[in-house]
């Protein structure tokens, strides 16, 4: 008897404990609000999987916000119906949280390609503030907190990737890999030339390219040439490692009466990795623009996109390449 006496205290005792602890955790993890309240917008709510969206961050820094002293990074967290995570878009915010100042807004744009996932449905997406590098507290925000400071600023709509319009890649493309830095990256080198199809529309497109190359690889500047349809496109020269990124409107009309249109990808020079002097590695493909994204959109359903560029009439190829291109398709007739 005195032995479940003292088993029952025991638990009665662990409980109590057990939930003072829990209510103190609970309130250091809410801690003081700072008055800044963050915000999302898309250019579209609905969105297939695969498909680039524009998301614009906004932070309305309240007058009566605190400063901040240090520089977080930004949390992003897009949630599937079981508040399982499906992808981030963690980042760096413009300008920095350091600079911020009560009773200003500060709003950016940035391109997000969805992944593609087994998951169609609602998605939810959270934001937050995070220190980094090092360790510390994610600071305490004005909203709807979901837990650890992750707080609940919009729902999204993931569609089939079906929605899409349909590509087909054809001749100078290598097999796809994984980014050697971040496994869930991948990247596709192409030749010197590629080409891509797509199902045309009929009507006005947004390209999206994003990619980077070699730079020191090449003997000249490098340069790309996009060309849709009927010879329009742009060229750019890449002068720099980073990643590219253009968006390029197509009018309906340069895209022709067929069913299918032809997105072509030119390099001014190709390089061998193996052949270079000294040799990067032991690759011995022709390598020219190593894509991350290649993806068409209609233009009235991908809503407000900042960074368009328009398509320009490019320079018809020269006469010699006009020849190789015929005895090669006479030869393979």
């Amino acid at each position: 008897m005195r032995f479940g006496r003292s088993w029952r205290d025991a638990l009665v005792f662990s409980i109590a404990v057990s939930g003072a602890l829990f209510s103190g955790c609970a309130r250091r993890q809410q801690g003081p609000v700072n008055d800044i309240v963050p915000q999302v917008s898309f250019n579209r709510m609905r969105t297939p999987l695969g498909s680039a969206i524009e998301v614009t961050y906004t932070w309305k820094v309240e007058p009566t916000a605190k400063k901040i002293a240090a520089d977080y990074r930004v949390l992003v967290h897009f949630l599937d119906s079981h508040r399982v995570m499906l992808f981030e878009d963690d980042h760096a915010p413009i300008p920095p949280t350091s600079s911020w100042e009560p009773g200003k807004t500060y709003s950016y744009t940035r391109t997000r390609f969805v992944p593609v996932y087994p998951y169609v449905g609602e998605v939810e997406v959270r934001m937050g503030l995070y220190p980094y590098p090092g360790r510390g507290e994610r600071p305490a925000l004005k909203g709807e907190d979901k837990g650890f400071r992750e707080y609940k600023v919009a729902t999204l709509e993931l569609l089939p990737q079906t929605e899409n319009i349909f590509p087909v890649y054809k001749e100078g493309w290598h097999n796809p890999e994984t980014h050697p830095e971040n496994p869930s990256v991948e990247r596709t080198w192409t030749k010197k030339e590629a080409l891509m199809s797509f199902k045309n529309p009929k009507q006005d497109v947004i390209v999206y390219l994003e990619g980077d190359t070699c730079v020191k690889c090449f003997t000249k500047t490098p340069e790309l040439t996009m060309t849709v349809g009927k010879n329009v496109g742009l060229t750019f020269p890449i002068e720099g490692p980073q990643v590219y990124l253009k968006k390029v409107k197509v009018k309906a009309a340069d895209l022709g009466d067929e069913e299918w249109t032809d997105l072509r990808l030119t390099m001014n020079e190709s390089f061998v990795p193996k052949n270079l002097n000294p040799p990067l590695n032991n690759d011995d493909r022709e390598l020219g623009f190593n894509v991350y994204h290649l993806f068409v959109v209609a233009a009235d359903q991908a809503g407000p996109v900042d960074g368009v560029t328009d398509a320009v009439a490019l320079a018809p190829a020269p006469a010699a390449t006009k020849g190789v291109v015929a005895k090669k398709a006479a030869a393979e007739r």
